[in-house]
């Protein structure tokens, strides 16, 4: 290619460009998604109205957030925290215990809220071409974990199983593509040991860890985000907040998940846990960040 060539194919790009920003065509835009287990309604964001967690969403720019453990929220308060990080729609589950939420800069849709059967309940709806399930599964038990996740792929199937799903929150619930790096029992160990404290407890199958809550998820069609872009074991938990707790004594572990469907699969662009100064320590879960190529 001669340098003349080459100077008018530049040429040829840049009025095009140019053309295309004074035309009003701008690039289109990924699909971004944040999951969030904000630990007891954010009771380590000290700032007024928590303007903290505010600036922090706002600086990621997401279009939807999955939150969990909104304890403490009303309607109104949650409206007010999305429109303080730009987003004018939310849906809060219910307004007593441990509640999740869905909050989005487009409306949101077609809401189901459900509680019955559910140790904490899920919220189901509709932003856009998505179809988008929130939930917070049972802490205490594998087989309440298990009856959860059948409610959940049941309600895929009976509403549009062959539409765009995204299904998240915090599953409580360890992923066979991370068993390699439990291997060495300290997560069985904690496990056992606080089982032995609280009697409520039965996380442990046969005295071993449970992967059949995730495996049912994966069975059912849907595909760990996190696993389509980095096989690496990376941990959701605990944050430096449990650092002088007795908790701390956890070894890390990988609970919190954004799960697409086969017919998303292909669009998954990056997926990945946030680990920095603000999520260090404002929650004792991280939050987990999925990026989608641009919806049709």
């Amino acid at each position: 290619m001669t340098k003349n060539t080459f100077r008018k194919l530049v040429l040829a790009l840049v009025l095009h460009l140019c053309g295309a920003v004074m035309g009003g065509e701008m690039p289109a835009q990924t699909f971004k998604v944040l999951s969030y287990n904000i630990y007891k309604g954010l009771m380590c964001d000290s700032s007024v109205n928590k303007h903290d967690f505010a600036k922090w969403v706002s600086k990621q720019q997401p279009d939807i957030v999955a939150l969990q453990e909104v304890n403490g929220f009303t309607q109104a308060k949650l409206s007010q925290l999305a429109a303080d990080y730009g987003h004018p729609y939310a849906v809060l589950l219910k307004e007593e215990g441990y509640p999740v939420a869905l909050t989005s800069r487009f409306p949101i849709v077609n809401v189901q809220k459900v509680i019955d059967n559910m140790h904490h309940g899920f919220i189901l709806a509709q932003v856009k071409n998505y179809h988008i399930l929130v939930t917070h599964l049972s802490p205490h038990k594998y087989k309440k974990r298990g009856e959860e996740v059948d409610m959940l792929l049941a309600t895929v199937k009976a509403t549009h199983p062959k539409g765009k799903w995204l299904m998240m929150g915090d599953f409580n619930a360890y992923s066979p593509w991370d068993k390699e790096s439990y291997k060495d029992g300290l997560v069985r160990e904690r496990t056992r040991q606080l089982e032995m404290k609280y009697k409520s407890h039965q996380n442990l199958k046969n005295g071993e860890l449970d992967f059949s809550v995730i495996e049912k998820v994966l069975n059912g069609g849907f595909c760990d985000a996190l696993k389509l872009k980095n096989r690496d074991y990376v941990s959701s938990a605990p944050t430096k907040v449990l650092e002088h707790s007795d908790l701390h004594a956890n070894p890390t572990f990988r609970i919190d998940y954004i799960f697409v469907s086969q017919s998303l699969k292909k669009d998954v662009v990056q997926c990945r846990i946030i680990k920095d100064d603000y999520t260090d320590n404002h929650s004792d879960h991280y939050p987990v960040w999925l990026e989608l190529s641009p919806d049709k």
